[in-house]
């Protein structure tokens, strides 16, 4: 049976989250966007200067690859490209990030991360409020970002996926979102190499997108991403340990099966994290848990999807959502 490609998110390095330790210190807002906003724009730019240096560097490219990955998922925001007010530029890394795949045998996948006037309000879009992309210029400033990175960066050989947007909100709004594919796919098609996936988000709705996409002209280029995780509901902290086993290795099962009738897919995110209590119960050790947990997850992964990537690589500190750290239990 083919197995899905394995990879890795390298989260907090190019988009900074509050949670993941390393660029918030001294700074009170929630999202990237602060940093400037509170420190001022030199300040700021020493800052996240030193943490793009450190955070990630080529040893990390190296390291991951020997762990048998395959490729990284990397989160990307459209200030990275432009100097803007409100944060701090840096393609130079997103560069560097292409070179050391190249040199160590990694597949890129480009996630367009934080899109202007941000796709949904959360923080990981680089501000928290409300989405503003469909409002005044900001869709299609997002759409020339992302032709940008597809002229620039379509070409590379490590690149294996262009991701258009991730985690959007569309619960009332699905049909600006369709209407944002056709527009992306029309302005990065041709600069990519054929074989290179233009990635879209089921916004939360895996098989509604996914059939209303499978109907596009140009749906062969196409991967559905879809995040699973069980952390985050009231209903996932009233689970016991086995019942979260049992959804990885039925129920998203059967939804990636579903899914891929119509659009392959990748699995962008997902992790070994649990609400805590989780943990506490079922048979065995705390520890064959996690490792029970995440092998069922990947083989579920590895056995269904086209692609999966762990969330995330590097987040000191923050036990199971830091692979690096983890990964002697998760093994």
């Amino acid at each position: 049976m083919r197995k899905a490609l394995q990879g890795i998110n390298l989260g907090g390095w190019l988009v900074v989250e509050r949670w993941i330790p390393g660029a918030f210190d001294g700074v009170n807002g929630p999202a990237e966007i602060d940093i400037v906003r509170e420190l001022g724009v030199e300040a700021a730019r020493k800052r996240l200067t030193k943490h793009r240096e450190t955070f990630i560097t080529e040893k990390d490219f190296r390291w991951i690859k020997r762990q048998g990955f395959d490729f990284v998922r990397l989160p990307v925001g459209y200030w990275l490209f432009e100097e803007t007010s409100d944060f701090i530029d840096g393609e130079i890394y997103i560069r560097r990030a292409f070179e050391w795949a190249t040199k160590h045998h990694l597949g890129i996948i480009l996630d367009f991360h934080g899109l202007q006037g941000s796709q949904n309000g959360k923080d990981h879009s680089g501000q928290v409020g409300k989405m503003r992309l469909y409002r005044g210029d900001n869709q299609n400033s997002a759409l020339k970002t992302l032709e940008y990175m597809a002229r620039t960066y379509g070409q590379e050989p490590a690149l294996i996926g262009l991701e258009v947007i991730n985690e959007p909100k569309a619960r009332f709004c699905l049909w600006r979102l369709l209407r944002y594919y056709d527009r992306a796919y029309a302005v990065i098609g041709s600069h990519l190499r054929s074989e290179v996936k233009i990635i879209i988000s089921d916004a939360f709705q895996p098989l509604k997108v996914a059939r209303k996409l499978s109907k596009r002209p140009y749906r062969d280029r196409l991967v559905l991403d879809v995040h699973l995780y069980q952390i985050y509901s009231w209903r996932d902290r009233q689970r016991s340990f086995d019942r979260h086993v049992a959804i990885a290795d039925e129920s998203w099962w059967d939804l990636i099966d579903r899914v891929q009738r119509y659009l392959p897919v990748l699995v962008g995110e997902w992790s070994a994290a649990l609400p805590p209590q989780a943990y506490h119960d079922g048979d065995g050790s705390e520890s064959e848990r996690v490792a029970r947990y995440y092998q069922t997850q990947q083989r579920t992964f590895d056995d269904g999807a086209w692609a999966h990537a762990y969330w995330t690589y590097k987040a000191p500190h923050c036990g199971m959502w830091s692979w690096r750290e983890s990964q002697k239990l998760l093994r």
